[in-house]
């Protein structure tokens, strides 16, 4: 079985879906935190997450970038939507989706004033498009939180993760201001299912004991 060495930062953001895949494939995992900035040049393309797998005979294979490794360990879970060519390119569009908002919030973080009003802006009308796209699709699919079918598949996680994210107040400081009201059940509510069933299923019972602890 192969084992697996995680590099991100120490807070709950780009990686939080990689996490909740290894532990709810029930994969052994270590993480790692690299000395940033010293370390930098030492990671694929400068950047993280970085996951590094150690197959049984000793081979290792390294992956840089959140949603190819997310999508490489779901795909090993079986946790990738598998109804056809559409399905998988709808999967595609709606992960990139969430990508687009958390790329604002990266830029408010770390921008200067004149590019944090800029992202505020972008983030408002991106927002408010995404929940009105994803709400139609969810009560496609009958609002039983889920995107696909009646179980939980890989964009499910993502979602969750990313509401998370949203909602986590260790993150209050750094996130566009009002950005999770957007989110909320009353304005959300399909989504927001969405966040309770993944809460409640037990692919993500091992992650969840770790947002508790």
């Amino acid at each position: 079985m192969s084992t697996y060495e995680l590099r991100y930062f120490s807070l709950r953001a780009r990686a939080e879906t990689i996490r909740l895949l290894l532990l709810a494939s029930g994969s052994k995992f270590t993480e790692v935190t690299p000395d940033w900035p010293a370390d930098k040049t030492q990671q694929p393309l400068c950047q993280l997450p970085v996951l590094i797998e150690t197959l049984e005979d000793g081979e290792k294979f390294t992956l840089s970038d959140s949603i190819a490794i997310e999508k490489y360990l779901a795909a090993k879970a079986g946790l990738l939507v598998q109804t056809g060519l559409r399905a998988t390119a709808r999967e595609n569009q709606l992960r990139g989706q969430i990508e687009d908002l958390f790329a604002l919030q990266v830029r408010y973080a770390r921008g200067a004033e004149g590019g944090k009003e800029a992202a505020v802006e972008r983030y408002k009308v991106l927002a408010d498009a995404f929940v009105k796209y994803h709400e139609a699709l969810l009560a496609e699919n009958g609002n039983n939180g889920h995107y696909f079918g009646t179980s939980t598949t890989y964009m499910d996680l993502a979602l969750f993760t990313w509401v998370m994210f949203l909602r986590a107040k260790s993150n209050a400081g750094m996130l566009i201001p009002g950005s999770a009201d957007f989110f909320s059940a009353a304005k959300a509510p399909g989504i927001d299912k969405v966040y309770t069933v993944v809460r409640g299923d037990g692919i993500a019972a091992a992650y969840v004991a770790t947002l508790e602890e």
